[in-house]
């Protein structure tokens, strides 16, 4: 793959926002323990007070995702009642849009001015696109990404894994975009 294709689907695929105070992390649904480290870290530093986790039944664990990241971050120290489930969502659309419905009941989208998504680092485009898509306007949405998979940024195009994966969440891009699940930033 010739040097400028890469460096053009690294700045379109991987995308990260400086660490900054906001009103919830927002974890999408995930089997991997980076997530839940990033998060207790943006609550253990108070850059947020409220926690939600999204995921219903991982496929590959049978697990509920949102039950066992919940239990994982009340383990490391956070407060259940600071501690948002939205625990039936299979996909990325779903985690979104099940948890907005969880936060217009729960918390008032009034309430909430600021959102740091917690992501995997090759999924953080395709999450932010889904929240531009659906979420109020008045609803900032910041990254906070995690390496998983061996791979990182700098070096996805040097591992089958990471060109398996950034070559995924290309193709998923253009399928949801044309779908209208997801909006271009």
């Amino acid at each position: 793959m010739p040097k400028e294709d890469i460096k053009k689907i690294t700045e379109y695929i991987f995308l990260e926002s400086k660490p900054q105070k906001a009103d919830l992390a927002f974890v999408f649904g995930t089997r991997h323990k980076e997530a839940i480290a990033k998060a207790y870290k943006l609550y253990n530093s108070k850059l947020v007070t409220k926690i939600l986790v999204s995921g219903g039944i991982n496929r590959v664990t049978g697990e509920n995702e949102a039950q066992k990241m919940s239990r994982e971050l009340i383990k490391l120290g956070v407060d259940k009642d600071d501690i948002f489930l939205e625990d039936k969502s299979t996909n990325s659309l779903e985690n979104v849009l099940f948890s907005k419905k969880l936060i217009k009941e729960k918390i008032g989208f009034d309430n909430i001015k600021k959102i740091v998504a917690v992501v995997k680092h090759y999924h953080s485009r395709r999450a932010l696109m889904t929240f531009k898509k659906h979420f109020p306007e008045s609803v900032k949405i910041i990254l906070t990404a995690y390496n998983i998979y061996g791979f990182a940024k700098n070096n996805w195009h040097k591992t089958t894994e990471g060109k398996r994966k950034v070559m995924g969440e290309l193709d998923k891009i253009k399928k949801y975009l044309l779908k209208g699940d997801i909006e271009e930033i």
